[in-house]
């Protein structure tokens, strides 16, 4: 729908006329009518005064104007990574071509990191495989934004295991500012959850323990509902990982065997043996030093 039978839409169904929005918002009668025919264009300062008068949120609006659906354009992300899954390389490289030849006519940068995200589908995520080339391009453009939205979590979500550790690290400031600014919005609230886990898990795998705690120390503070429930249980695993970093082997452990519990009694058992077989390569890690320094 266009904007201005939304906002018809949105007017009809409150049970709200013409003239009392006209009254509301300081415009006359005839000026709404051009507006909702689409004859007349409407400011960002008087859409919000309408938004507000008929108790509507902007997300509502276009999830309106969309017809009720989320945006096609981020959708298309989740697409590609279900073929990934399913293994569907031949229609993950079609969505390649198609969105390249888009990205040629309008240059839109959204379908510029789709096409690297096929790129990097097409050879199984593998490092070595990816141009050294696309990673740098996507690294300096989430590095040049002063201040992130949706899109770039959305990037750095599906890139993160692909940058080098310093990059990806150099990257923790934008997601924390991010979190912080905008933790009243909920509609992020899920690819934070991604992105901070992701994080954890990357900062562990390349010994990054001095983002580690700063990261959880941001997830402590944002996740604190009763209905972040599983949020905070993979809190108190990666507490006990950190315990563990800090020679405090016992008490990490218990924490981890605690998460553990309470991920197994969910169902999620392909969580646990993962978190376990990370837990069980930091032991040996933290062995391994303990025995080269003894040796020393």
């Amino acid at each position: 729908m266009e904007i201005g039978q939304v906002i018809r839409y949105i007017r009809t169904n409150k049970k709200i006329t013409q003239q009392e929005l006209a009254n509301a918002i300081g415009m006359t009668r005839p000026y709404i009518a051009r507006i909702e025919s689409g004859k007349n264009s409407i400011s960002s300062d008087k859409l919000t005064e309408i938004l507000e008068y008929c108790n509507v949120t902007y997300n509502e609006f276009f999830y309106i104007k969309n017809d009720y659906k989320k945006s096609s354009k981020m959708n298309e992300f989740n697409r590609v990574i279900e073929l990934y899954y399913a293994n569907n390389l031949e229609e993950i490289s079609r969505i390649k071509e198609k969105v390249n030849e888009q990205y040629q006519e309008n240059g839109d940068i959204f379908l510029r990191h789709l096409y690297i995200l096929c790129h990097c589908m097409e050879n199984n995520l593998d490092p070595k495989k990816i141009k050294d080339e696309y990673i740098k391009e996507l690294a300096d453009y989430l590095l040049s934004m002063d201040e992130w939205c949706y899109h770039e979590l959305a990037v750095l979500n599906n890139f993160i295991f692909l940058f080098p550790p310093e990059t990806a690290f150099l990257m923790t400031k934008n997601l924390l500012y991010r979190a912080d600014k905008y933790s009243g919005l909920n509609l992020d609230k899920n690819m934070l959850s991604y992105l901070f886990f992701n994080l954890l898990e990357f900062s562990f795998k390349y010994d990054g323990y001095q983002y580690s705690k700063i990261v959880l120390e941001a997830t402590k503070k944002y996740y604190t509902r009763t209905s972040d429930f599983f949020e905070q249980t993979l809190i108190i695993y990666y507490e006990g990982m950190l315990d563990i970093v800090e020679n405090l082997i016992t008490e990490g452990v218990e924490k981890c065997n605690r998460a553990f519990t309470i991920l197994q009694t969910l169902g999620h058992d392909n969580l646990y043996k993962k978190y376990k077989a990370d837990l069980d390569e930091l032991l040996n890690k933290v062995v391994n030093a303990k025995v080269e320094n003894e040796t020393v």
